[in-house]
């Protein structure tokens, strides 16, 4: 074989050797990975919310899977069926931790969380003070925002039942109900 046609031999070679490796490359499916949000929409969670939007976890291999609940005991219950991989939630989801809970705090957040407010009706209350023995909605028991409703009535010195606490899930849940009067706020 003349030296020209073995080197175009090999060049032809070559190219469909890389064109074969680039269809397997191309071809491998992304690493799914079940992330579960303990509620829809919190600030707190927008970097997953951006990642996937962007492609920022499909460009580095990831299919990522985004499960909302309506608050940490739900999602904590996913994590025991083993049906999530990473959980996003707050401090007291840690608690389930020493609860015996199948799972690990890798990471947390630190100060207060000044994102978050009990929101009330227009004829409600209008300062802390005028909370005591109003029936305030929550996400879930447990959760942060029922740890934040217990905590105003603890610091205005009404003790664990100053506040009706009632756990609803979702937030538009529990803004229907305040509509309705069902409940005095929400958080």
């Amino acid at each position: 074989m003349p030296m020209n046609a073995l080197f175009r031999s090999f060049v032809a070679a070559m190219l469909l050797l890389a064109g074969g490796s680039l269809l397997v490359t191309g071809a491998r499916a992304a690493e799914p990975l079940r992330v579960g949000k303990a509620v829809p929409e919190a600030f707190s969670f927008v970097p997953l919310d951006i990642g996937m939007r962007k492609g920022f976890f499909a460009n580095n291999g990831l299919d990522i899977e985004s499960i909302a609940f309506t608050g940490d005991a739900r999602m904590q219950q996913a994590m025991a069926s083993d049906s999530l991989d990473i959980a996003l939630g707050s401090g007291p989801a840690m608690a389930f931790i020493v609860k015996g809970a199948p799972i690990k705090a890798v990471a947390a957040m630190a100060g207060p969380p000044l994102l978050l407010a009990i929101v009330v009706r227009p004829d409600g209350p209008k300062t802390a003070a005028e909370l005591k023995g109003k029936k305030i909605s929550v996400s879930t028991a447990g959760s942060l925002t029922y740890w934040l409703v217990s905590e105003t009535a603890r610091r205005q010195g009404w003790g664990p039942k100053g506040i009706e606490i009632a756990p609803m899930g979702a937030l538009p849940g529990q803004i229907a109900a305040m509509k309705r009067g069902d409940i005095d706020g929400a958080r």
